[in-house]
């Protein structure tokens, strides 16, 4: 299957899941009837600062496009398209659990005289319990999770990876700053592309503008430990601008990063561009 049809089923999949899910968080608000009071809506302004947070509590369902030019060997460019559902539980009165889930569609170029590479990689779900009453350093921790759902060898692991996960973010008035720290390792004894000893260091670093505009620059910094040390890690610099707003009653959140990788594996990409579109619900009320 190629990348396009692929990537177009989980474009399908995440359309339906937001129509759903909007019917469902209408459903909620206004009890019989589906049509809801456009003043009891929350502000753009809240909504950038509840998707800014990573616990906030807002349900979302992305859609993601990473691209990279001028894929070293092959001078093509490189695409991971992914589906990404944000998704809180309520535990009790004091915590929620928040899911995210990453799962990605790979293209990727061959040398010269070889096919390009289409398929599913490896499901990543990371679990945070966080307190819903935050003070003024939010935190979140919990496992992560790494699935062998690849189509393909070269495209992931054949052994379910596990590790521990944690967050902390800095929300103010205009602007805010956080990371997401994770490791992974594979389960028994694997070798070769199949063993999985990964860290990954997200950074969130955003600036609010009105009209639901913001600077922002979110991206991860990954280390590979079964590679040797000079081509273990992967460090991006850079960053874009997003954009908040309401289509009839339903809010969207779309963004447009870049990135130049200052270090990179032999063969790794150098530049990179990110496009994010997502479908955004009210945080449960629980």
């Amino acid at each position: 299957m190629s990348a396009y049809c692929v990537g177009s089923v989980a474009a399908a999949v995440a359309l339906g899941f937001a129509i759903n899910a909007y019917a469902q968080t209408s459903e909620e608000t206004s009890g019989q009837t589906l049509s809801v009071d456009t003043t009891q809506l929350p502000s753009v302004e809240d909504l950038v600062k509840q998707k800014q947070n990573p616990v906030s509590g807002l349900r979302q369902v992305v859609l993601q496009a990473n691209v990279d030019p001028n894929y070293p060997d092959a001078g093509k460019t490189q695409g991971i398209y992914s589906l990404q559902p944000v998704w809180p539980f309520s535990i009790n009165e004091d915590y929620r659990l928040v899911t995210y889930t990453i799962l990605p569609v790979y293209s990727v170029p061959g040398p010269p005289g070889e096919s390009t590479l289409n398929g599913l990689g490896d499901t990543l779900i990371n679990l945070f319990v966080s307190p819903k009453q935050a003070g003024a350093l939010v935190w979140g921790a919990g496992p992560t999770i790494l699935l062998p759902t690849r189509s393909d060898p070269a495209l992931g692991s054949n052994r379910v990876a596990l590790g521990p996960a944690f967050l902390v973010f800095y929300p103010q008035n205009n602007w805010s700053a956080g990371i997401v720290l994770q490791n992974g390792w594979s389960i028994g004894n694997a070798s070769g592309i199949n063993r999985v000893n990964a860290f990954g260091a997200q950074y969130l670093l955003s600036y609010n503008l009105p009209k639901g505009w913001s600077l922002y620059s979110n991206s991860t910094i990954t280390a590979n430990w079964t590679a040797e040390s000079s081509d273990r890690w992967t460090v991006p610099l850079g960053g874009g601008f997003g954009k908040l707003f309401y289509a009839g009653k339903l809010p969207l959140s779309i963004s447009l990063q870049s990135f130049y990788n200052v270090v990179t594996p032999t063969g790794g990409p150098h530049w990179s561009a990110n496009f994010q579109l997502a479908f955004l619900f009210s945080a449960p009320q629980s």
